[in-house]
């Protein structure tokens, strides 16, 4: 199973009722961390994975995304891993072994923590971008994110660290 490990605020707006049975799960590269947030009066939303970083900003959802929620954030985690030049058949691996999502409370100050890091960088793109006239390209500015530095991670950028886990855990060569 996937974990979604929501914010307060996000809980909030899913209004949905939480795992409340205490979760553990051998490997944390299962568990994702999210984060609510608003940017230009569009409702947001980072995601964050526990064990690697690997991060992404879904921006303009709406009343109805978060009905469904748990499927937006799995194509989220899809497209951005496919992105990163993850083989398809180590993607597909990683979702079909976990292919129930639960929700539950956040519980990583330090991954909270590295979200806000985050926010503060998405927020200055965008006003950056706003500020010269063009729109930003959020597909270019998630593989932004993951190539920002973060010094407890064993190769330092989050993509990188997601790659490599991924291909130890799914590869068959």
């Amino acid at each position: 199973m996937l974990i979604i490990q929501c914010t307060r605020k996000l809980l909030d707006e899913l209004k949905t009722d939480l795992d409340v049975e205490k979760i553990s799960i051998s490997d944390s590269i299962f568990s994702w961390h999210t984060h609510l947030f608003l940017l230009n009066r569009k409702k947001c939303v980072i995601v964050m994975n526990n064990k690697t970083r690997f991060n992404f900003v879904l921006v303009g959802l709406k009343r109805a995304d978060f009905l469904n929620f748990d499927s937006i954030v799995v194509k989220g985690i899809k497209e951005n891993l496919l992105a990163e030049g993850i083989d398809n058949t180590v993607v597909e691996s990683y979702l079909q072994e976990r292919n129930k999502v639960i929700f539950t409370a956040s519980s990583d100050r330090s991954i909270i923590s590295q979200m806000n890091e985050m926010k503060r960088n998405i927020e200055y793109i965008f006003n950056n971008d706003k500020a010269e006239g063009v729109e930003t390209d959020i597909h270019e500015l998630n593989r932004w994110l993951n190539r920002f530095v973060m010094l407890k991670l064993p190769k330092l950028y989050s993509g990188e660290t997601m790659r490599d886990e991924l291909m130890k855990l799914f590869s068959k060569e």
